[in-house]
């Protein structure tokens, strides 16, 4: 019978992350387009999506995150699924648990607006409403746990903290930083880290920026608590400031396996894989840990 995730997290093995969803629907031949994006693919690719759950799996993920991240009824509104967030977001996690077996589902909460631009921040009551629905809807769709991921304020972040620590579900919270290893709106990553600590989170990750730079967030991460589980899923390349993609040394799986060696050595948790990430990548950290 499979443990408890916070049971889990505290035994010796690593546990391993999925990679990611959006970038490989897209590797498939799958259109990310606007104002769909990825969520797109809940209706119009269904099978895509199960079979990229099914890969990483094969792969050896003991985690599987839903195609949830842009679900927000705010994310939809302009789609042909406008006021469907609850519906979509309830196929969505099926698909995941239909692909996972044993392995735990991940409910995916993402910034309401783009991960790249922190001032479009919404005001705060519609960040409350907006993610109340969501961790709801996660809830509702039998999810074993929540991922609040590519975190780029505190204001954002502190708040889906506090919505989901009145739930019994565990939680985790992952960052994304900048070049200068603070969040993309300047603020901290250890001031980030002391907000949502008060609402006992899980774990601690960060996501969405080059392996090269992973270790030293999380010694900034580890100096604010040395108990907290520690995480990190990193891109194969970074996005460059007009706008272009750029691949680092992580597009190759083997290289990013070591870069995920010096993490482990660290003492992280949870490691997988974030933009441009494939099951090969999953497959090469599984041989790692």
């Amino acid at each position: 019978m499979r443990q408890p995730f916070r049971e889990r997290l505290q035994s010796e093995e690593i546990l391993v992350l999925d990679g990611a969803t959006g970038t490989e629907l897209e590797r498939r031949g799958f259109q990310l387009n606007a104002p769909g994006w990825s969520a797109s693919a809940i209706r119009e690719a269904p099978e895509l999506l199960l079979e990229i759950h099914r890969d990483y799996i094969a792969a050896g993920a003991e985690i599987v995150t839903t195609n949830t991240f842009r679900t927000h009824n705010r994310n939809l509104g302009d789609t042909k699924w406008a006021g469907e967030s609850r519906v979509l977001t309830i196929e969505a996690v099926k698909i995941a648990r239909q692909a996972a077996g044993e392995a735990y589902v991940a409910g995916s909460i993402a910034p309401l607006e783009d991960c790249y631009s922190p001032q479009l921040t919404p005001p705060q009551a519609d960040l409350e409403k907006e993610h109340q629905q969501m961790v709801e809807n996660l809830i509702a769709a039998g999810v074993d746990l929540i991922i609040a991921e590519t975190q780029l304020t505190i204001r954002e972040s502190e708040t889906i903290a506090r919505i989901c620590s009145t739930y019994p579900l565990p939680f985790i919270l992952s960052f994304t930083c900048g070049r200068d290893g603070k969040l993309l709106s300047g603020e901290s990553l250890a001031a980030a880290a002391e907000a949502v600590l008060l609402y006992s989170p899980a774990a601690l990750l960060v996501n969405c920026l080059p392996v090269e730079e992973v270790l030293d967030r999380m010694i900034e991460l580890r100096s604010v608590d040395s108990r907290i589980p520690l995480g990190a899923y990193a891109n194969s390349g970074r996005l460059r400031s007009d706008g272009t993609w750029e691949s680092t040394l992580g597009i190759n799986p083997a290289v990013y396996a070591e870069f995920a060696q010096t993490w482990k050595e660290f003492g992280i948790r949870i490691v997988g894989g974030c933009c441009g990430t494939t099951p090969r990548h999953v497959s090469c950290l599984i041989k790692m840990v």
